[in-house]
């Protein structure tokens, strides 16, 4: 396996890829990222590294790819795809897949990669894009431990803390579904609880800045909660994330190992409220807004509505 060199193929330039791409360039590294939106891959090329056109342009003499588009079926697209990067990757190369996808897909994945020379690291992270934008992303890591050394020094320029949790792909995607089980949960309780405060005609700054210093505060609820106090949004998260993907597969493990998934559930639900609403690409914050005012939330959304057709 080649672990020195220094050009990477990078897979998915989203709110999470493009800065963590980003960090691997000012590290030094020759990243050649490639997108299905070509604007994204340019973004990277004005922050110093390489658009590429295709998957296969990207991992050509690459000595190490790493991939974190949306899914399974993205990931698997872009290495066996039209133009895919197996048709040029260099045998015996690193493949760092990043992305969350659970663990079954990932064993899946693995082992057609080792089918064919590779060397896979599981390295699902968390951290959002605020941390990936930072480089302090902390990173959920499983394989052989000769590859995990290998993969080290590309994931230091991406992450704060890198966590070892198995010697076998699929055992890091399994400690990220127990994350995102507290993420998502978080995130309903946060949006039940301010809209509880609303509805007793608290002050929301004031509940906010005491949840802050108390028992209750979370992550989730500093961040989120704190992302519409300021008008910003900006959280780097949407709903469609949560429930096209995340909390179906916290639930697909749940089933898989006979443990009650009914926190997850309820907050499954009330995020498909949300996407009922019509705020599935908006910012995962909208949940905690449409629980406090409903009303005002479907008013919004009714007045940007196309005007229907006269007959």
């Amino acid at each position: 396996m080649t672990t020195g060199g220094r050009r990477i193929a990078f897979f998915g330039l989203g709110a999470m890829g493009l800065p963590m791409a980003s960090n691997l360039a000012e590290a030094g590294f020759d990243v050649a990222g490639f997108d299905v939106r070509p604007e994204r891959a340019a973004l990277l090329a004005e922050r110093g590294g390489i658009a590429a056109r295709t998957p296969a342009e990207a991992a050509a003499g690459a000595d190490a790819l790493v991939a974190i588009p949306f899914d399974a079926d993205q990931i698997r697209a872009s290495l066996w795809g039209l133009d895919g990067a197996l048709e040029t990757l260099p045998p015996g190369r690193l493949v760092l897949l990043m992305s969350t996808i659970g663990p079954r897909a990932m064993r899946g994945l693995a082992d057609d990669l080792v089918a064919r020379g590779h060397h896979v690291v599981d390295a699902p992270v968390t951290g959002g894009a605020t941390g990936a934008a930072a480089g302090s992303l902390t990173v959920i890591a499983a394989g052989a431990p000769a590859d995990l050394d290998a993969a080290d020094p590309i994931l230091r320029p991406m992450a704060g803390q890198i966590f070892r949790v198995g010697g076998e792909p699929g055992q890091g995607q399994m400690i990220k579904l127990v994350n995102q089980l507290l993420v998502g949960t978080h995130l309903a309780a946060a949006a039940e609880a301010m809209a509880l405060a609303a509805a007793a005609g608290a002050d929301i700054q004031q509940v906010f800045d005491l949840l802050k210093t108390g028992a209750g505060r979370s992550e989730i609820l500093v961040s989120r909660v704190g992302a519409l106090l300021d008008g910003s949004f900006e959280t780097g998260a949407t709903l469609r994330v949560f429930t096209a993907k995340d909390i179906p597969l916290v639930l697909e493990a749940g089933r898989e190992l006979g443990v009650p998934m009914i926190t997850a559930s309820a907050a499954l639900q009330t995020m498909q409220l949300g996407c009922a609403f019509g705020l599935e690409d908006a910012s995962d914050a909208h949940l905690i807004r449409l629980l406090a005012d409903p009303l005002g939330v479907a008013a919004e959304l009714a007045d940007r509505a196309p005007n229907p057709p006269t007959s």
